[in-house]
């Protein structure tokens, strides 16, 4: 399957959600369609508690960043759709409230890799019916800034890295206190990150001082000094927690809490354990890489069907109900000193599977 892109040119935050919304209006409808059967099933909200909580993340959002909220109206403008449901979507995290599902992050420091450099590599494992309503969204900001990142069509910003070699990893987690009132999106969190950080301090600070009503692990991997900087903040409605690289300097999340103040409430141990079994997985194959690592040893370190429906690369279980389909819908790997990310549809095993069908063809 071929990654599907979208670039970005515009001068206004505005122009740009109009120009997006236009362009990836057949995308956007997907998106909202499944989501909107999500908020039903999963969370029981439809029609107007959808648009209320949607509302609610609006006005979060011009408080937390003016220029996002100029580009939802834009995107919500150019698709059709009313700028409640765009909030929601942007909110999707918060109105699940994690609702299960898993990622699994690997950051490493230039000091544990061949290159000498920084790189992140994460799955990102969600619903099947929304294998085709991502995208890689590219943004030339007027004054030179640029990001890339890999999102929902309608949702502004996920995972991803910016043009001053920072960049994002995002795993969801569970807090016993995730509810209502929605206050920042945590997506909007992370892309506030990318169009605004400059470094790991500017990055860290952003995610630590952000108010959240929802869960989840944002690492920031970046260019740094020193063999750069990899440090997770987990953020949570009980305020932040960090963690930081091990010895060798390899830094491993998946979708349970690892620090304090969020592990005393974590909720996705008891609802989704397969997020400790991944970890401690992904902990031993990456402790068998011998030498400098390098991003492809990560690769095959994480392709991994041990768990089954809830293994690293993961696929649906058979007769999985709606909701309950999870599946590695990319595998995006991030290196921050070249300010690059490279994204492959599927998990490591398809990428794995599409670069021995290439080597072949060479032959």
């Amino acid at each position: 399957m071929d990654v599907a892109r979208h670039h970005s040119a515009e001068r206004t935050p505005g122009a740009r959600g109009v120009t997006f919304g236009r362009a990836q209006k057949e995308r956007i409808g997907l998106v909202m369609n499944v989501y909107r059967r999500l908020f039903a099933v999963n969370a029981g909200l439809t029609g107007d508690d959808l648009r209320r909580l949607g509302s609610q993340a609006l006005d979060r959002i011009a408080a937390w960043s003016p220029a996002l909220l100029e580009e939802i109206d834009g995107i919500a403008h150019g698709s059709g759709f009313e700028v409640e449901l765009i909030g929601a979507l942007n909110a999707r995290t918060e109105l699940l409230a994690a609702a299960a599902g898993e990622c699994s992050t690997i950051a490493c420091l230039g000091t544990a890799t061949a290159s000498g450099s920084p790189f992140g590599i994460q799955t990102w494992d969600w619903h099947e019916e929304l294998r085709e309503g991502w995208l890689v969204w590219t943004i030339d900001h007027a004054d030179g800034r640029r990001v890339e990142t890999v999102t929902e069509a309608g949702i502004v910003g996920k995972i991803g890295v910016n043009g001053s070699g920072v960049g994002v990893l995002l795993n969801i987690l569970g807090h016993r206190d995730d509810h209502a009132p929605v206050a920042v999106p945590v997506h909007a969190l992370c892309r506030r990150v990318l169009d605004e950080a400059d470094g790991a301090v500017a990055a860290l600070t952003m995610a630590a001082t952000a108010t959240m009503s929802a869960s989840s692990a944002v690492t920031i991997v970046a260019d740094d000094a020193d063999g750069g900087v990899a440090c997770t903040v987990e953020v949570s409605p009980a305020g932040p927690g960090f963690l930081m690289p091990d010895d060798r300097g390899v830094l491993i999340h998946t979708n349970h809490f690892l620090a304090d103040p969020g592990r005393q409430a974590d909720t996705m141990v008891r609802e989704a354990p397969d997020s400790l079994l991944r970890l401690d997985h992904a902990r031993r194959r990456v402790a068998g890489i011998e030498g400098p690592i390098e991003t492809e040893d990560v690769l095959e370190a994480m392709d991994s069907h041990r768990g089954g429906a809830g293994a690293i690369c993961c696929h649906p279980a058979q007769g999985a109900a709606f909701g309950e389909r999870w599946t590695t819908l990319a595998t995006v790997v991030i290196e921050p000193a070249r300010a690059e990310m490279q994204v492959s549809a599927g998990g490591p095993c398809q990428r794995a599977a599409a670069s021995t069908a290439a080597a072949a063809a060479k032959q």
